[in-house]
């Protein structure tokens, strides 16, 4: 999974020496920092280089972005474990890491609102992030249902270059961190340049929004709304939720019989639970994951309902 981190411990203490660090008088506004880093999300070509560490792991990345005009492709090469793999993603908050995904957010000023009203938001002062400066933004949340961030913002562009993510004790759960990048190259040589390398494809379309058609959740945390749902392989159910920042997913497969694997499990700042969910003539196994507590994410398995009639989760 990649190489063994120097000292979390180094990497804690950082996050807390800066989130400590007053705001300096000319710093920009939270709010609208927070709207110019999604637009550049969305407007920039680049290439570069990140990092992306959870817990004792870090795995290396090159990406390339870029518009032939009708739609932005996204390509990532995996820089450590096995040689020219790669993927191009479309958006779905279901194929990406935490901090690539904030890279792309789309933060309507409605969705601004909303995190306002659930994080608070301060500028604490500058950084530099690969050779560039950066405004450090602290998103703490105002309860515990979600986690923590300190995003490091270019100066000139918005761009997003550097993520962590702290649960409710400040202990470190993800870093991702730019090392390298180059804004704006030449936009016509980025597919040659991207596609000369194998691609080991994957489908991250987005799933269409609207309402659920076949299932609800009796409970969400404040500020999560309904983001989309898709039909997977297999039969398999997934509805999508977010408060525009932190995102979850529920899975919900038909299985053959209730004896299946349940409980939490972690990697990094992603939480997950498995539970099981019955119906009259057949068996779920429902599976909640996201960037949000594990025990949230317990709740939210054993509070799904179909839309076409009353069924029972069940935890072991």
């Amino acid at each position: 999974m990649g190489r063994l981190l120097a000292s979390l411990v180094l990497l804690s203490a950082g996050w807390a020496a800066q989130a400590d660090s007053p705001a300096q008088a000319d710093s920009p506004d939270p709010l609208s920092l927070l709207q110019s880093m999604a637009r550049a999300g969305q407007n920039l070509n680049y290439r570069g280089s990140f990092t992306y560490e959870h817990r004792n792991a870090m795995e290396s990345f090159r990406v390339y972005r870029w518009s032939d005009g009708e739609r932005v492709v996204e390509r990532l090469e995996y820089l450590n474990g096995p040689a020219g793999t790669a993927q191009q993603l479309n958006g779905m908050a279901g194929c990406q890491t935490t901090g690539y995904r904030l890279l792309n957010a789309d933060v309507s000023p409605e969705t601004v609102a909303r995190l306002d009203r659930y994080y608070q938001l301060t500028v604490r002062g500058s950084d530099r992030v690969a050779g560039r400066e950066t405004y450090t933004l602290e998103v703490r949340p105002r309860d515990q249902l979600r986690y923590g961030y300190l995003l490091g913002v270019d100066q000139k562009t918005g761009l997003l270059l550097k993520a962590l993510l702290v649960d409710e004790q400040q202990r470190l759960l993800e870093r991702f961190q730019f090392v390298d990048l180059d804004i704006n190259p030449d936009a016509e040589a980025l597919p040659e340049e991207a596609e000369q390398r194998p691609e080991n494809h994957t489908d991250c379309l987005d799933a269409e929004a609207g309402q659920p058609t076949r299932w609800s959740l009796n409970w969400l945390p404040p500020g999560f709304a309904y983001s989309g749902e898709k039909r997977l392989p297999n039969g398999i159910d997934m509805l999508m939720y977010t408060d525009g920042l932190a995102s979850f997913s529920v899975f919900l497969q038909p299985v053959a019989s209730s004896s299946e694997i349940a409980g939490r499990a972690h990697r990094g700042a992603t939480s997950a639970f498995m539970g099981q969910l019955a119906t009259d003539n057949q068996q779920y196994r429902v599976t909640v994951v996201g960037e949000i507590p594990g025990a949230v994410a317990e709740q939210l398995a054993q509070g799904i309902t179909p839309l076409s009639g009353p069924r029972e989760a069940t935890t072991p």
